[in-house]
């Protein structure tokens, strides 16, 4: 009897293991699954909030695009007069062919009326905020993009320089999103490359090419022909390795 009550103890507890390693096993599937939900919607959320950051980038540059074709129109600027001038970014641009009485300045209320604001820090790079330009807009007239304006035979003259507004560092999820909503190929789930010249004057005025001025001109810059939008991985200078979001203002 005794031996009989020994034995139905150990089966019992026999099956109580059992269970403890099978309820074991199924927490532990179960909480695998919920890491991998978890970091599916985290990623999901990091790409829906890097489309919708660069959205707004698009719409504020899209914005400087408009207050220049007003200035041009409504308040007869030639494309030599436009002035960013502003009390924000390093760089000075000052245009001393502009009025002085400030009707062709973006940021001015004689002019376009615009009041300059940096990029949303969302949209950046944190861990490049020590390079220069870092958070800003850049506004330049020292390239071109491929078959873009009056360009259309693989090279850029002065005549054919475009007014193109500029956020270097900006960080990669965005940039890949940026490239997908305007219809450029992200070769292999990378940025096209470019090297661009980050010491390019900023514009005051005047028009001029670079020693290497064509954006879309390299095997690995292809994707970019035709596209007045979009971003890149540079390849060349203080700027190396940074994603540079682009967008023409003024095609020429």
């Amino acid at each position: 009897m005794q031996r009989h009550s020994a034995q139905k103890n150990a089966d019992n507890q026999g099956n109580a293991l059992v269970i403890i390693l099978v309820l074991i096993a199924l927490l532990a599937a179960l909480t695998g699954i919920a890491m991998k939900s978890s970091n599916r919607s985290t990623s999901n959320m990091d790409v829906e909030t890097a489309r919708i950051q660069g959205e707004k980038l698009m719409r504020q540059a899209k914005g400087f695009e408009s207050a220049l074709l007003r200035l041009m129109t409504v308040n007869q600027c030639s494309e030599n007069d436009v002035n960013f001038e502003n009390t924000l970014t390093t760089r000075t641009y000052t245009n001393a062919n502009s009025p002085v009485n400030n009707t062709c300045d973006l940021f001015h209320a004689s002019g376009a009326g615009l009041t300059y604001s940096n990029p949303n820090d969302s949209v950046l790079d944190s861990s490049l905020s020590a390079k220069s330009d870092f958070g800003e807009w850049v506004f330049t007239a020292t390239h071109c993009v491929l078959q873009i304006g009056s360009d259309d035979d693989d090279a850029c003259v002065d005549s054919e320089i475009a007014l193109i507004a500029i956020v270097p560092h900006i960080n990669l999820t965005t940039c890949l999103q940026i490239n997908t909503m305007n219809g450029i190929t992200n070769p292999s789930g990378a940025p096209p490359e470019e090297s661009y010249d980050e010491t390019a004057s900023e514009f005051t005025g005047s028009y001029v090419a670079t020693s290497d001025p064509e954006l879309g001109e390299t095997a690995s810059g292809l994707p970019l022909i035709k596209h007045s939008t979009g971003c890149f991985k540079n390849t060349s200078g203080s700027w190396a390795n940074s994603y540079i979001y682009y967008s023409v203002l003024l095609s020429r």
